[in-house]
């Protein structure tokens, strides 16, 4: 039959090894590990901030710039709108411009036209009795 000695030394020494074991495996291996993580762990909390510190900023400089686009924008159209505005005033002046010298011109010729009629009607009243003469001779066929 086998017997245990509860009071072998073999028992003890193994203990006494499993505990040293313990205690340097701890110090040695267990504690730089977790000290590794932790260290691994706050670095990667610290580039979350600062990536969520660069999203805002971006976010803040993407708000800026699209304001300042629709404030160029709205200068572009309210120059554009005050350009149009200033074309259609030349342009009322110009064409006001045309049609008076176009009504000058028309009074001119109208003028002209005029005079040239009177000219044309005294000749034709101071020919016309010579032309009635002679229209009632070649009828009647004698001098009259």
């Amino acid at each position: 039959m086998i017997t245990i000695n509860v009071f072998d030394i073999s028992l003890l020494v193994q203990i006494g090894a499993m505990l040293l074991l313990m205690v340097l495996l701890n110090s040695m291996l267990y504690k730089p590990m977790r000290q590794m993580l932790k260290d691994r762990e706050d670095k990667l909390a610290s580039m979350r901030k600062e990536v969520e510190k660069y999203e805002g900023n971006a976010a803040q400089l993407l708000t800026q710039f699209n304001q300042k686009l629709a404030d160029a924008r709205r200068m572009g159209q309210q120059q554009k709108e005050s350009l149009k505005a200033e074309a259609r005033a030349e342009e009322k002046g110009l064409m006001s411009a045309a049609a008076k010298e176009s009504d000058a011109k028309k009074q001119q010729l109208l003028s002209e036209l005029a005079a040239d009629i009177a000219g044309v009607k005294q000749s034709l009243d101071a020919q016309c009795e010579v032309f009635a003469r002679e229209v009632a001779q070649k009828l009647l066929g004698r001098a009259v």
